[in-house]
């Protein structure tokens, strides 16, 4: 085991217990389905959507950010479309954060944006971090 092999244990596993619970959460209010989202997020105001996306903007940049320099400083860790996978990574995360301001009642592509796109970004951590638990 690497010197830092340990620090990234407990790194992957704090951030997987993360992102479970927010994943929890999110099927709790949404049911993962169009109408779940879209009735979620009809009946948040402006305020209260900005109130969510901004913690959540930056803790999830935060997260990306250290997660695709591990992938960059890491031996071993390398994969082979790093630079797609960082652009998606982040794409879905902006994705999941700004769509929840456009969801409309009769509306379903942001919905379907907003479900699409949050799942994404959740199977891209999940991906990044069985990379970096599988060299540690």
């Amino acid at each position: 085991m690497p010197q830092y092999g340990l620090a990234l244990r407990y790194f992957s596993v704090m951030t997987l217990l993360v992102l479970i619970s927010g994943l929890w959460m999110f099927v709790t209010n949404t049911s993962l389905n169009v109408e779940g989202t879209s009735s979620y997020y009809v009946l948040k105001s402006f305020y209260g959507l900005l109130e969510t996306v901004s913690p959540h903007l930056f803790s999830m940049a935060v997260l990306i950010f250290i997660l695709t320099h591990f992938f960059a400083i890491v031996s071993g860790v390398k994969h082979k479309n790093f630079r797609l996978f960082s652009i998606l990574f982040f794409l879905f995360m902006l994705l999941s954060n700004v769509s929840g301001f456009f969801i409309e009642e009769s509306g379903v592509f942001f919905s379907l944006l907003k479900l699409g796109s949050t799942l994404l970004f959740t199977l891209f951590s999940f991906f990044a971090l069985y990379k970096l638990f599988k060299i540690t």
